[in-house]
């Protein structure tokens, strides 16, 4: 979200700061190589820590970070300049047709559809744009944005530790990128949802993202809706889903019951995002498939309920047979879901960074 200067060649590595937790990955890339990791590592923070995505303690994150890096990677992250993700809950991204103009003009284009649609004056935004398609008729845009005192927050607390912030942008950005590098059918529009552990974050990708969007309730409340519907503790709630969740098995009614709630939300919003890019895409462009990624794709029958409630194939993202790990020790089964979003925002490349 920065304008253009020049790039510099120089390694990087991802940082993912999610929900009371950090996780900082660094990789190799070379031409016609699987992308290597050099080093990877999570630990966790205070929720209180952040407030409306706003970063408010910079002492405790900072100790977080510090703590990571001294005790908790595995590997090795040599560099200083870092990519960051930023919730996508918290942007806002719009896609636009636009008639052919110069780049002054289609600057202020964009800016005044974000005065439209976005509930915050511009000039407490920081607004960028990519051009996704241009024909002789026109020009199509995926206008994003993102309030200034969240961004601000996270270069104060990148500055202040002595990284070189080169990048931030949001969650499922990274996410789609890492999608576009391991999913062989990535050529096909896809609904990619990113379950989390407070929301579900979700877009349409066709080649780029589309549109996107969030909506409240994750893993957590999961946890939260099987203890009370089960009349079980919350540690006892989070085993049965992990191990049971909706997939056939004696508690199958009793847990599927208690979730429907979230579960009847998530597939009206999936079925509206689904809708918009369907109608707005070429006439043989439509969504075929969904993927899940996130901690919460984990749960057993998941995969099967968004298949049969909307109608195409639903299958968790399995990207880790396109990274080499080397000599490393890769993340545990149960870790591997934490580590997709900033494994995106590590293969960022060089030349498309602005700096």
């Amino acid at each position: 979200m920065s304008s253009l200067n020049f790039y510099h060649d120089e390694p990087l590595f991802g940082l993912d700061i999610g929900h009371s937790n950090l996780k900082v990955m660094q990789l190799q890339t070379e031409p016609g190589k699987k992308p290597r990791v050099l080093g990877y590592g999570a630990g966790g923070y205070p929720a209180e820590s952040m407030a409306n995505g706003v970063i408010v303690d910079y002492k405790a994150i900072s100790h977080a970070l510090y703590k990571i890096f001294t005790e908790g990677i595995t590997g090795n992250i040599s560099a200083k300049r870092v990519a960051c993700t930023i919730p996508t809950s918290r942007t806002f991204s719009r896609p636009m047709r636009l008639p052919l103009m110069d780049d002054d003009q289609l600057k202020e284009a964009v800016r005044l559809e974000a005065e439209q649609y976005i509930p915050l004056h511009p000039d407490n935004l920081y607004i960028d744009y990519e051009i996704t398609h241009q024909d002789s008729e026109g020009v199509d845009v995926l206008m994003m944005a993102a309030p200034r005192n969240i961004v601000d927050s996270y270069m104060r607390l990148l500055e202040a530790i002595g990284l070189e912030p080169v990048a931030l942008e949001p969650t499922m950005n990274a996410t789609s990128r890492l999608f576009g590098l391991a999913d062989p059918s990535h050529g096909a529009p896809t609904l990619l949802m990113d379950f989390g552990s407070l929301s579900v974050d979700m877009a349409a990708i066709d080649k780029t993202m589309f549109v996107n969007s969030t909506i409240a309730g994750g893993s957590d409340d999961i946890d939260n809706l099987i203890s009370k519907g089960l009349k079980v503790s919350k540690q006892e709630a989070y085993d049965l889903k992990n191990k049971y969740g909706i997939s056939t098995s004696k508690y199958q009614d009793a847990i599927t019951e208690s979730v429907r709630p979230l579960l009847e939300n998530l597939i009206r919003e999936c079925k509206k995002t689904v809708r918009y890019y369907n109608e707005r895409a070429a006439a043989n462009r439509k969504i075929v498939q969904i993927i899940i990624i996130g901690g919460g794709a984990n749960m057993p029958g998941l995969s099967q309920y968004l298949s049969r409630e909307l109608d195409m194939p639903a299958r968790m993202l399995d990207p880790w047979r396109q990274l080499d790990f080397g000599e490393l020790r890769p993340p545990s089964e149960v870790e591997r879901s934490m580590y997709v979003t900033v494994a995106g925002e590590a293969i960022l490349q060089p030349e498309v960074i602005f700096a």
